[in-house]
């Protein structure tokens, strides 16, 4: 015996389906929000991380070039950026400030 669904069936199972995806995405999108790298971090600590590049110690820093910042990085996602922050991909998607700098800092193709 095979099952025949009609156009309601497949409406309820549709206007349901949306409801309990609306619903988790929105309970998820706090566990979702990306936080700002920590100086801290290990990773921020290994890569020479700075919040803002003026502070940096450059004799402890010998891949820095002069004029280079997060903002500039191939690594910034600068598209995302809200409020001088935007997710690095040599973190992990932590957002960082556009004034920073690292040591994984790779230049822009041109």
């Amino acid at each position: 015996m095979q099952k025949q669904y009609d156009r309601r069936h497949f409406i309820k199972v549709a206007g349901a389906s949306l409801a309990t995806v609306t619903v988790g995405g929105l309970w998820a999108a706090p566990v979702l929000a990306q936080e700002k790298l920590s100086t801290s971090d290990p990773t921020a600590q290994a890569l020479h991380f700075v919040e803002d590049v003026s502070a940096l110690d450059k004799s402890q820093a010998p891949t820095y070039k002069e004029g280079s910042h997060c903002g500039d990085c191939v690594l910034y996602q600068a598209a995302s950026e809200k409020d001088g922050y935007a997710p690095c991909g040599a973190f992990g998607g932590k957002l960082v400030p556009r004034n920073g700098w690292c040591a994984a800092w790779a230049a822009q193709p041109a």
